[in-house]
């Protein structure tokens, strides 16, 4: 019998699997809602437009690095749960996974930051790292 956390990871990556394929809507609860743990400001696509036209005018980075830190913890959590996945990235590097959100939330602005990271995370699957580099 396989152990819970070993379920929890099967049960993560069928979803990643399913979504791939078919592109469902999923959720943990019977009306298909979740609970999102961010700020405010790291909520939506409209907050990464705003944080990328404040950096680019005025110079200020500061908002756009929150959104940063939340993606790369996003990976990471993804890296730890996903079975048979080293890197959801696989070789791409910060700068175009903070480009492809850009161009995301550019088209999707009334998206959640969280829906644009998932569909981030459903790009990259198939071309991720299985096994750290030698």
């Amino acid at each position: 019998m396989p152990s819970t956390r070993n379920m929890a990871v099967i049960r993560f990556l069928m979803v990643v699997l399913l979504s791939v394929v078919i592109a469902p809507a999923f959720a943990s609860d019977a009306r298909k809602k979740f609970q999102v743990k961010s700020i405010d400001a790291i909520a939506s696509c409209r907050g990464l437009n705003k944080a990328l036209a404040k950096a680019k005018q005025q110079d200020d980075w500061g908002d756009l690095y929150g959104f940063s830190l939340y993606t790369i913890g996003y990976l990471t959590a993804v890296n730890r749960l996903a079975a048979n996945t080293y890197d959801i990235a696989g070789k791409k590097n910060s700068k175009t996974i903070m480009v492809w959100l850009e161009k995301y939330c550019a088209a999707h602005p009334d998206d959640g930051f969280d829906d644009a990271l998932y569909q981030l995370t459903v790009e990259l699957y198939p071309n991720r790292s299985v096994a750290a580099p030698s």
